[in-house]
């Protein structure tokens, strides 16, 4: 007979689990990326607006002052949109790292389950081998007694 886990299904359920976990971590590692290169890009539109002001020597600074503060409006933005992502990602990498232990305990338990299975087997078969040695024997004396008993009536 073949060992059958009984939480085969749980086990494959708790893999699938971890691998769509991962699935999420590369597109939360994607979007910190993204989000790091967002923070760049604004920051130099940041700079070269400053930039930009003492060229014209504050010419029209309240006009570069509104599109300054609206930048770093945005830059506050993305930089809070970082710290959330990289919040998640924690989260995810912790969740990822449970459920990893949980599916490493049912292998184990699968695992020790199948051994003590087949050593169960290996016993009863030993069981059934030893029986059959055992009646052989007993068949065999029964024989030789038998034909014992018949060159005694000879």
């Amino acid at each position: 007979m073949v060992f059958k886990f009984k939480l085969a299904k749980i086990l494959k359920m708790r893999e699938d689990a971890v691998q769509e976990l991962i699935g999420e971590i590369k597109l939360i590692e994607k979007d910190i990326e993204k989000t790091k290169l967002d923070i760049k890009v604004k920051y130099a539109e940041i700079k070269s607006t400053q930039d930009e002001m003492m060229e014209t020597n504050y010419q029209y600074a309240e006009g570069h002052l509104r599109i300054l503060k609206k930048l770093e409006k945005e830059f506050e933005k993305l930089h809070e949109k970082l710290a959330k992502l990289r919040e998640n990602l924690k989260a995810k990498q912790e969740e990822l790292f449970e459920m990893r232990m949980k599916v490493e305990t049912l292998k184990k338990l699968r695992e020790k389950q199948s051994e003590e299975y087949y050593r169960e087997e290996n016993r009863k078969e030993q069981l059934e081998t030893d029986e059959k040695v055992a009646l052989k024997f007993a068949s065999d004396m029964v024989k030789a007694q038998q034909e014992a008993d018949e060159d005694v009536w000879s």
